[in-house]
């Protein structure tokens, strides 16, 4: 008994709401069927739009990655993702590689990026997803320094190539989703496919029992600096 206790002890631990600045989350926990769509990339007038309208059709709120240098001409995407219930959180300025950068900057980076979404919903993210997943020590050290959260995730239908047809995202994703699942998708310019996979993957999920849910219900952690 003491030792499922112990157990149950550091999951909880592991899983919920985050203690100090400079963690690192690939899923949620795996005592509820709960899953969190992620997107990476936007915003754009092009896929954005199309998975807002049905995310809203779908009543389902979900958590959204945006890179600073396409926030600059996209505010109204922005602010209408926000409007719409969704997290907007931050995806670095420029979505460079940032395994060779420096502290410094990467430290630059994302502040920058805070600023531009600050600006348009008066608040600042706390959590932030490193381009390409890339995660070195100075990612780490500059999250930590900067007082956020690193999100990464634990299954990837590859949305992002191109090579994939919606059949094979789809069929990833099916495998790889399970309790507490952080899923990783994209909003690129000119680019349906995560949309198509969307409209097969929603009512799959919901024919599998799980409940669609933020990024901070998910891990029980502050999206956003109080």
């Amino acid at each position: 008994m003491r030792k499922k206790l112990s157990i149950l002890l550091i999951l909880i631990l592991s899983v919920t709401k985050a203690w100090g600045a400079g963690n690192i989350y690939f899923c949620g926990g795996s005592a509820e069927k709960k899953i969190a769509l992620t997107f990476d990339d936007g915003p754009n007038d092009t896929s954005l739009s199309k998975i807002l309208n049905l995310l809203k059709e779908e009543e389902i709120k979900a958590s959204f990655f945006f890179i600073g240098r396409n926030i600059k001409a996209k505010k109204e995407q922005v602010k209408k993702t926000f409007d719409d219930g969704h997290l907007v959180l931050n995806h670095s300025y420029s979505h460079l590689n940032f395994q060779k950068a420096s502290k410094e900057e990467i430290v630059k980076e994302i502040e920058k990026t805070n600023l531009y979404i600050s600006d348009i919903i008066g608040l600042t993210p706390t959590l932030y997803r490193p381009p390409y997943g890339i995660n070195t020590a100075n990612v780490k050290l500059a999250v930590k320094q900067i007082g956020m959260d690193i999100i990464l995730w634990n299954v990837d239908g590859e949305d992002w190539n191109s090579k994939k047809t919606v059949k094979e995202i789809v069929e990833i994703q099916k495998k790889q989703t399970k309790n507490g699942s952080i899923i990783l998708m994209h909003t690129q310019p000119d680019k349906y496919t995560s949309y198509e996979a969307l409209k097969v993957l929603i009512p799959y999920y919901r024919e599998q029992n799980y409940e669609f849910v933020r990024l901070d219900e998910l891990l029980r952690v502050n999206a956003y600096k109080k």
